[in-house]
């Protein structure tokens, strides 16, 4: 907490915006009581109905629910997220990846957005602040727009998507100083486009990069087997076989809840010793399929981990962590001057009703891309050039299986490989706070 403390007083520009909110700030207070906190509970409500429509594969349910919503404003690139995940679920990946474009046209815009521009986060709390994402959600959007154009074999836009992520996870990880935001999996996809369209040097260098980007994630998994036999094969100058592969979105990703914790007023004379600051906590929800086999007849591949959503998503959340306190401490101590200068203009009944509207307001920013898996399997199962009927079985961690999918007539071209995906979800009840 040292550090942080350190930091909040060394950000002077943002303690210092009390001054200037002193006569209004109360008023915003009250108004975010009245209209930001019923909000938030529908908010709340309706992100789990989506969930749970899409849980039982009412995707046309959970669009229409999300769609009510009207996600807006601050809220709109959650709207363009999560639409685009169920359409890309439904198989409209056109305009599955419409909306990851607008997703990624916002988070742009908002990243270019300084803290003190969003002068409502500052002031009330950082639910008013336009949401621009997770750092890992930022690099998921790539990942399922790939998963879009291979799964549409549209293989000359996956190539130009594959070039767009290399300039923008490398701007990612540098902003945030973290070796585990590698881009691991989008990279090995993006190693199967640049193959498909015969770049065989940046296939293989994408290859060697997402070997090397699993290595720095340390996510608990080793770098994916099947990764590993395509850089032999392609440093040996071995074609690349005809296959399918399968990918499942498995379970729910990580929502977040609130928490309160208690910080020391770096500004004693101004309101009391200690702060109560809210601030968003990890919730990991339970993946479902502990494995996938891919078959047809007699032959059948295993999926291996590629991507483990949850993982990233937490570190990547420990290290805001530090930036959401101290602009929390900063905003606290300008809400504290503010209250101070209003019990001595209008007295100490004013000041009681400041202190409450000051204290309901402060809300921790709960947002996330709900629709997110908690991670991704991959099988991949070499199958002759034609058509084949497949079955997707997923198996529990006790070995029992869960459910299965079939897929007809999917064609398999020679030296090509052919995408299909599902996925599999719990009810969104089923989580627990880490």
């Amino acid at each position: 907490m040292g550090n942080v403390m350190r930091s909040v007083l060394k950000t002077q520009v943002l303690i210092n915006i009390g001054n200037g909110f002193c006569k209004c700030l109360c008023g915003l207070a009250a108004i975010a009581t009245v209209l930001a906190l019923p909000g938030c509970a529908t908010y709340s409500l309706s992100v789990a109905q989506v969930e749970t429509a899409t849980a039982n594969r009412d995707l046309d349910g959970a669009i229409k629910t999300l769609d009510a919503l009207k996600l807006s404003g601050p809220d709109e690139t959650l709207h363009h997220l999560n639409k685009g995940t169920l359409l890309r679920l439904q198989g409209n990946y056109a305009e599955s990846n419409r909306h990851f474009d607008a997703a990624k046209n916002l988070i742009e815009k908002f990243n270019a957005i300084s803290v003190t521009e969003q002068l409502a986060s500052v002031a009330v709390n950082d639910t008013l602040k336009a949401y621009e994402g997770l750092p890992s959600e930022q690099l998921m959007v790539y990942a399922f727009e790939a998963l879009n154009y291979l799964q549409s074999g549209d293989i000359d836009e996956a190539a130009v998507e594959a070039r767009q992520f290399d300039v923008k996870q490398h701007l990612i990880a540098e902003k945030n100083h973290a070796k585990y935001l590698s881009g691991a999996f989008v990279r090995y996809l993006d190693s199967m486009v640049y193959e498909s369209a015969g770049d065989r040097d940046a296939a293989r260098i994408d290859m060697e990069n997402a070997v090397n980007g699993y290595k720095v994630q340390n996510s608990g998994f080793p770098a994916p087997q099947s990764l590993m036999e395509d850089l032999r094969r392609v440093n040996a100058g071995k074609a690349a076989p005809s296959e399918v592969v399968f990918v499942l979105q498995n379970g729910l990703g990580p929502t977040l809840s609130e928490e309160i914790i208690r910080v020391v007023n770096p500004k004693p004379q101004n309101g009391s010793a200690m702060f109560s600051l809210a601030v968003p906590k990890f919730a990991k929800r339970i993946v479902p399929v502990a494995r996938v086999v891919l078959s047809e007849g007699t032959n059948s591949a295993t999926s291996e981990i590629v991507e483990d959503v949850n993982n990233i998503a937490e570190r990547s959340l420990k290290d805001r962590l530090p930036v959401i306190i101290a602009r929390g401490v900063a905003r606290m101590v300008a809400k504290s001057v503010a209250v101070g200068e209003v019990k001595k203009k209008n007295g100490e009944l004013a000041g009681f009703f400041a202190d409450v509207a000051t204290a309901v307001s402060e809300r921790a920013d709960t947002r996330s891309w709900t629709l997110l898996p908690g991670n991704i399997l991959m099988a991949r199962l070499s199958l002759p050039a034609g058509k084949h009927d497949l079955t997707a079985t997923y198996y529990g961690a006790s070995g029992n299986i869960l459910g299965t999918h079939e897929y007809k007539d999917v064609v398999v071209k020679a030296g090509r490989k052919a995408f299909v995906s599902d996925y599999f979800m719990n009810p969104p009840a089923q989580s627990k706070d880490k």
